[in-house]
């Protein structure tokens, strides 16, 4: 998943994804935001514990809008390998969704800002695919990185590189 905030309207990327366990069903989250030339401004790890696959994209969604609001972006472009979430976070009607994440989103995304939401290929996310794997197996609570943690470097020079 991607995001894509504004600080004096530039638009930043945030790709979101989520790892679930399949023998626990423990699960992380993981994202990274970027500007247009792919530049790496920050990334983030969330172990969340027991959860749904969906429930753990649409909780990357909102750690991914909150930190980067506090950082003074506002306008954002959601983008998700997750087709479900892409059509339930479009759905205009969700204030009647009995998931609190859900509805926290969407009031979030009316108060702050410009969003939108849209589909990509699972290829395209593997930064933070990476991101959200280790944070399955660091198991920490939220973390916040300015620079790139080595495991991903990598994969972040050949996103910019095939971009």
């Amino acid at each position: 998943m991607h995001l894509i905030f504004s600080v004096e309207n530039k638009w930043i990327y945030l790709s979101i994804d989520r790892a679930v366990a399949r023998d626990t069903g423990f699960g992380a989250a993981g994202g990274v935001a970027r500007d247009n030339e792919e530049n790496w401004i920050l990334g983030f790890t969330r172990f969340l514990g027991a959860c749904s696959p969906f429930e753990a994209e649409v909780w990357g969604i909102l750690n991914g809008i909150l930190i980067l609001l506090n950082k003074g972006y506002r306008h954002i472009m959601i983008f998700t390998d997750n087709l479900e979430v892409v059509q339930t976070l479009s759905d205009l009607n969700m204030e009647d969704s009995g998931i609190s994440v859900l509805r926290r989103i969407q009031h979030t995304m009316k108060a702050e800002g410009v969003w939108k939401i849209k589909h990509i290929p699972r290829t395209r996310n593997s930064v933070a695919n990476c991101l959200a794997k280790l944070s399955l197996t660091w198991k920490s609570s939220l973390q916040v990185f300015n620079e790139p943690p080595m495991d991903i470097i990598k994969l972040l020079q050949n996103d910019k590189a095939n971009s």
